[in-house]
């Protein structure tokens, strides 16, 4: 059974999305991993076996605890899959296979219980699991701790590095150093790392964070307590635990990191205004000075130093949490607080678009589909993908260019056509058309002033390529490369696509060819095979695709309508073929917490659209 079908949605959104990274977990294929602990181990084991249904990787989960009854915690139809087996932790020398890579959790988001047991329970355990590793020379050894460690810092505003220590004044700080200094002695001779976590947030993971229950009552609107910290604590999203783990184990790294999220480190008082600013008034949260708050501030720098990014930020990680609670349908799940509520309005007026393209191209006998995210929306959604923040059309090669050259004339007042071959200011290699009284502009386009960046819409060509294998790598080649010369000399970015000498080339040559060269270099590696009559397929230069190469030129033969919000948009005949080749499997729904808007949008003003509405007979006869 399919992981997907054996966890909730918000299990499989922590336990999918490492699958959706750019950088995905690869290097785990055909491993044996060992990770032992108790809940956050669970989660662990959980992660890899979507990324075994995602990813085919073949990966096998030795799971251990030393928790009495732990197995009975594990989903059932989870234990019953062949990767993954369950061993306590008393015979675990038993188990067959060797494990390539070991992870101890150990306490790692964890209620701890002080006493006699709880020390000889873990101590046991960190010392079974490093001798094990030790017997099989695991290949790297793990040690998941959190920021409990640190324990009481002398400055309450201190963020721990991770040499610094504070007091020693609580069984869990006693407890957890042990660990650490057992796990450091018994992997001295082993290729190990530890990595500490600010306090693990993960919906449905049940992992002991002591802000489930104000994430419950959030979720139920209903009155609850949250002690007051004088000192910061740091959070992080079950996800980014373990895309650090992961990028310690590829990137071969020693020694001893700290990980937190996006914007994660909060007091807990401003912890209860962010719920606040999300849910309003089902926020009914009453600070307190009785009780206490297990966590610390992190300092991360280190692990960022050596280029791990987290991913999820503090709101997207509380809004996760709260929904998980709560019994509604998440199929069209978007967050809140994207675009400052004002995200109906973008789609609405990107909607407005649509219909003007629609109705110029009727008029001048110009064929055009729905293109990318928006033609996804269409087949799955009957509408806008519901998170989704801009729109894509397509067209082959001879329709675009009858397009720029009608268009102009026939725009509304106050929108404009970008086209990269006729204005100077813009450097994107598809064109665009932008409302001019807007400001929607990115982190990279908000530094280029003399250029229109008000609110858009993209519109690609798909070109021919060659017929051969060998001819579509070429060609994507060769538009990757002119792609990076013009994008990054643009943007004053170096280079870097994971081949060192190929990153090192382009970064000299871009250095060396003018900007509107290389655009003119781009547009002509665009359409080189332009007038080739017997062309079999098409290749999405222009787009995020253009490293798959070549596909099937009949996908875009025909045209049919399917309703797109209450109206009939055109779409290729063999809509279901391309969309498969673009995407995979395009029914499934992207992980929640992957469900944000499209852009990093960092200047947004809407003017006189922010509370857009279409009015059919407006449109029609008028446009906008």
């Amino acid at each position: 059974m399919l992981m997907k079908e054996i966890l909730n949605v918000f299990q499989f959104d922590w336990a999918m999305s490492p699958a959706m990274d750019e950088n995905k977990p690869d290097k785990l294929r055909d491993k044996a991993i060992l990770i032992s602990g108790k809940e956050t181990a669970l989660a662990l084991a959980y992660t890899i076996q979507c990324l075994n249904d995602k990813l085919d990787l073949h990966a096998k989960v030795i799971l251990c605890s030393n928790e009495k009854g732990f197995e009975n915690k594990i989903i059932p139809e989870a234990l019953e899959r062949e990767d993954l087996v369950y061993s306590d932790i008393d015979y675990i020398e038993n188990i067959k296979r060797k494990p390539d890579i070991v992870i101890h959790t150990g306490l790692c988001g964890a209620k701890i219980k002080p006493s006699f047991e709880t020390i000889e329970n873990e101590v046991k355990a960190v010392t079974t699991v490093t001798a094990l590793a030790e017997k099989h020379k695991a290949e790297k050894v793990i040690l998941l701790s959190d920021s409990r460690v640190y324990g009481k810092g002398e400055n309450k505003f201190r963020a721990f590095a991770e040499t610094e220590m504070g007091k020693e004044d609580s069984f869990s700080v006693k407890i957890m150093r042990s660990i650490e200094s057992i796990f450091a002695e018994k992997t001295k001779n082993l290729n190990s790392a530890a990595l500490r976590t600010g306090v693990i947030l993960g919906a449905g993971s049940g992992i002991y964070n002591g802000v489930e229950d104000i994430f419950m009552a959030v979720a139920e609107s209903s009155e609850v307590e949250l002690y007051s910290t004088d000192n910061k604590i740091s959070f992080v999203y079950m996800k980014d635990v373990f895309g650090a783990l992961y990028y310690l184990y590829d990137k071969n790294l020693n020694g001893i990191y700290n990980v937190s999220g996006i914007d994660s480190t909060v007091s807990t008082g401003t912890f209860a205004a962010m719920l606040h600013d999300i849910f309003g008034g089902n926020a009914k949260i009453k600070m307190t000075t009785d009780g206490s708050f297990e966590g610390n501030e992190l300092n991360c720098g280190k692990i960022r130093f050596k280029d791990y990014s987290p991913t999820i930020d503090l709101k997207t990680a509380l809004e996760l949490s709260v929904m998980s609670y709560r019994k509604e349908n998440v199929d069209d799940f978007r967050f809140a607080h994207e675009h400052m509520g004002r995200l109906n309005a973008i789609q609405n007026v990107l909607m407005a678009y649509l219909l003007e393209v629609d109705k110029i191209c009727k008029k001048h006998n110009i064929t055009w589909y729905l293109g990318g995210g928006t033609l996804l929306g269409a087949a799955r959604h009957q509408g806008f993908i519901p998170w989704d923040d801009d729109v894509d059309i397509m067209m082959l090669r001879e329709d675009y260019d009858k397009f720029l050259e009608v268009a102009p004339d026939e725009l509304p007042e106050g929108m404009i056509l970008q086209d990269p071959k006729k204005d100077k200011t813009y450097n994107y290699a598809y064109a665009k058309l932008r409302l001019t009284d807007t400001m929607f502009a990115t982190d990279f386009s908000k530094n280029h002033k003399g250029m229109n960046n008000g609110f858009a819409f993209d519109i690609f060509a798909h070109d021919k390529t060659a017929n051969s294998k060998l001819g579509q790598k070429i060609h994507s080649k060769l538009t990757l490369f002119w792609l990076a010369c013009v994008f990054n000399k643009w943007n004053h970015r170096k280079a870097e696509n994971g081949n060192r000498f190929q990153s090192v080339i382009t970064n000299f040559l871009k250095n060396v060819f003018p900007l509107r060269f290389s655009m003119r270099m781009l547009l002509f590696t665009l359409e080189m095979f332009k007038h080739k009559k017997r062309a079999k397929y098409l290749y999405d230069g222009m787009g995020k695709s253009v490293h798959k190469g070549g596909f099937d030129k009949t996908f875009l033969d025909n045209e049919i309508r399917l309703d797109f919000n209450g109206y009939k948009m055109p779409v290729p005949a063999k809509y279901k073929e391309y969309l498969t080749n673009h995407y995979g499997d395009y029914m499934e729904l992207a992980p929640l917490s992957t469900r944000i808007m499209g852009h990093e949008i960092t200047l947004s003003d809407l003017n006189k659209y922010a509370d857009f509405q279409i009015s059919n007979k407006e449109i029609r006869d008028k446009g906008f």
